[in-house]
């Protein structure tokens, strides 16, 4: 969502963020939280250039005149005035030269009609689209390590709802990965081009038998799924284009490798006889279709997603019968010696969160009001 409030940027840091020179990144980050344009000579909103700010916070900043953001970063340190957004009739030459002071006077400010505050006076908690509770944040250059402001915007893109997978196993791994594909100055495209290219891979070992291979080239896949999400939110250049293009891949090709994989078995079905594989098939393509749909339904409803209605609906989402703990109990299998026991498992899986969500949803409609996310309350 774009403002009418354009941003000045003040002040000079000589670091890089994410393979950006700051005030690259800057402008970057205030542009997608909704300024209509970055270092305008008569902007209203005006920053320390060394300040790193939570998205929401940037939001609260754009959209309040004459808000004053004083921060305290570390406990034993005077609080700093980071931001100002000029109310009516204040001129920013007779104010400009607080930001990033500590001698200011709170009482002056509020009688010249600024409203001085923490973070928390700016921003919620509540993050919609990485379904997520984070308190806001801003963060100096001037204290702290590049690197660990890095790792506080890798945080930050995090969804807090996800697969047991993505949220335990390929935190470590993905940061390190980010950072590299950052520093190489690699497109988020390119990285989910190449995440394409393994779901190709994977289907042809699977379709042939190829077990460890195939599972070798999803789990690549998988991961940088994760990795070209977070390359595109920490280096600002995330685009609608780019998300479709990266969460269409996501929803089509799971289907297919289960398709493979029961022509693979052809060649390794352990003690499953080939009905059982067929009708396992069938139930598990159209159990994913439907699934999709009952979720699909509950966000047009109601504008949120069902994985973050309640508490219990969150823990779920771990385990759900989505790609990941799918393969990972086919991965399992696999280990076993029964990749056939394997697709079998997964379709009973599926059929088993098609009638949890199925009843979720059914619950939800028939709430007398609207139910909200218990991550926003």
């Amino acid at each position: 969502m774009t403002t009418n409030t354009s941003v000045r940027l003040l002040g000079e840091v000589q670091v890089k963020l994410w393979g950006l020179e700051l005030r690259e990144w800057q402008r970057r980050a205030w542009q997608k939280a909704g300024a209509s344009s970055v270092d305008d000579p008569a902007a209203r909103l005006l920053v320390g250039t060394e300040w790193v700010l939570s998205p929401a916070l940037q939001r609260g900043l754009l959209m309040t005149p004459g808000a004053v953001l004083i921060v305290a970063n570390r406990a034993d340190a005077a609080p700093r005035l980071a931001a100002l957004h000029l109310p009516e009739g204040a001129e920013a030459a007779a104010y400009q030269s607080l930001i990033g002071q500590t001698d200011f006077d709170e009482d002056v400010l509020r009688a010249a009609g600024f409203n001085p505050g923490s973070v928390d006076d700016f921003a919620g908690s509540y993050d919609n689209s990485l379904r997520k509770r984070e308190a806001p944040y801003a963060l100096s250059l001037r204290v702290e390590t590049p690197r660990k402001v890095e790792k506080r915007l890798f945080q930050g893109a995090y969804k807090g709802v996800t697969d047991f997978v993505t949220k335990y196993a390929w935190p470590l791994p993905a940061f390190h990965v980010t950072r590299a594909a950052a520093a190489l100055h690699i497109s988020p495209n390119t990285v989910t081009t190449i995440g394409l290219l393994l779901v190709f891979v994977a289907f042809w070992q699977f379709w042939n038998g190829a077990w460890v291979w195939g599972i070798a080239a999803a789990l690549g896949m998988t991961f940088l799924d994760t990795v070209d999400g977070k390359l595109a939110r920490t280096t600002m250049s995330y685009t609608k284009l780019g998300d479709i293009y990266d969460h269409g891949i996501d929803l089509i090709h799971p289907p297919f490798w289960y398709w493979a994989i029961w022509h693979g078995l052809e060649y390794d079905s352990g003690s499953t006889g080939q009905a059982m594989l067929d009708v396992s098939l069938a139930v598990l393509i159209i159990s994913y279709v439907l699934n999709r749909v009952e979720e699909g339904i509950f966000m047009h409803k109601f504008g949120f997603h069902i994985h973050v209605w309640e508490h219990i609906d969150s823990i779920a989402r771990e385990i759900t019968a989505r790609r990941n703990p799918n393969m990972a109990i086919f991965m399992l299998a696999v280990m076993l010696g029964e990749p056939g026991w394997g697709l079998v498992a997964v379709a009973v899986w599926t059929v088993v969160w098609l009638v949890f969500h199925g009843y979720r949803l059914y619950q939800a409609l028939q709430l007398p009001i609207p139910p909200t996310s218990w991550l926003a309350d």
